[in-house]
């Protein structure tokens, strides 16, 4: 098999809780990722679904570079990128783009389109020369979708969809190979949604590109998901390709989420089993022993507080699980917005 172009290898961040001006005193640390390992091949879409706060953000500025880990790896066709010299890692950030959330503050509103999209040419020229640049700036606004004779505009004067395509645009500017996603589509309406979607999977196609898609939206994961990691806390807890983790759920934690999916057939509403999770999510400033998820789940017994479970397949699991009791269920189909209704 090939390499996977970027291997995470027990991936730590926490962030020092302090008090004081002068004299700072560390109370405690947010575990904000706290042990991850996963891999992402060339040209597939791995899903990192979870609620707010689990660490999903804070996984893709380390696969970015943009912060430094507390401990542990990430390789980058099998380099350590936060071993690299400074010259280094600013060539290999080419390599690596993001698409950000909110299309409304990502982009400067003093700031033309064609100035936007291009200003990664001027950080990296030898990318694109001068002579060049508006050129290449149309011709990646006409990629996208977007009139290329507006690269004169500002961002205000386009829609949410389209501030969105002006972002993928800029993340496509250096060529790279894997696009880092971070929830790109919440911020918009659902069918504006679609049409984003639809583009970054043209995109991929077209380019060859790898995604690494963060989104709490299960039904928007799964639909242009190979692989899916679902986290919790810091950790991640279950990781299958889409139909395992889809169909046959063996995580409590994924079960629940899967269970609150609304079902668009009527005929099927209410039909399958919804679990409902309790209380909310622990802080991550104090996490609970053993297993993170043990003070809001059913199966919940006195190992799961003496000892950690280790991310992996047991007994009549298909696929890795960090649980003590995982057993696979099914938990109905999850619907897709995109596709009909059969």
């Amino acid at each position: 098999m090939a390499e996977p172009i970027i291997e995470v290898e027990d991936l730590v961040k926490h962030y020092p809780v302090t008090q004081g001006l002068l004299f700072k005193r560390e109370l405690g640390r947010v575990k904000a990722v706290d042990g991850v390992n996963l891999h992402l091949d060339r040209g597939e879409t791995l899903g990192v679904v979870g609620e707010s706060g689990c660490g999903k953000s804070t996984l893709a500025r380390l696969l970015l570079a943009a912060e430094r880990p507390t401990s542990g790896t990430v390789r980058f066709e099998g380099r350590d990128i936060f071993a690299l010299p400074r010259r280094e890692l600013r060539a290999l950030r080419r390599r690596i783009q993001m698409v950000l959330q909110d299309p409304y503050s990502s982009l400067n509103p003093r700031m033309t389109v064609g100035d936007i999209v291009g200003e990664p040419f001027a950080i990296h020229p030898e990318v694109a020369p001068k002579g060049q640049r508006r050129a290449r700036v149309q011709e990646l606004l006409e990629l996208v979708g977007l009139d290329p004779d507006h690269v004169n505009r500002y961002p205000h004067q386009f829609s949410g969809g389209q501030r969105q395509r002006v972002g993928i645009a800029r993340a496509l500017a250096l060529r790279p190979d894997v696009v880092v996603c971070d929830e790109p589509v919440s911020a918009l309406d659902v069918s504006v949604q679609a049409q984003v979607m639809n583009l970054l999977e043209e995109l991929q196609d077209e380019l060859g590109l790898a995604y690494v898609f963060i989104a709490h939206d299960l039904a928007a994961v799964r639909h242009v998901s190979d692989r899916v990691a679902v986290m919790y806390l810091g950790k991640i807890v279950e990781m299958g390709d889409e139909t395992r983790i889809y169909e046959h759920p063996t995580h409590p934690y994924t079960q629940a989420l899967l269970s609150a999916v609304p079902v668009p057939d009527p005929e099927r509403a209410g039909l399958d089993e919804q679990v409902v999770l309790e209380g909310e999510p622990p802080s991550p400033l104090d996490p609970p022993s053993g297993c993170r998820f043990r003070t809001r789940c059913w199966k919940a017994q006195d190992v799961c507080a003496a000892e950690e479970p280790a991310l992996e397949a047991r007994e009549g699991s298909s696929h890795p699980s960090a649980c003590h009791f995982a057993a696979e269920r099914a938990p109905g189909p999850v619907p897709d917005p995109w596709r009909p209704v059969q």
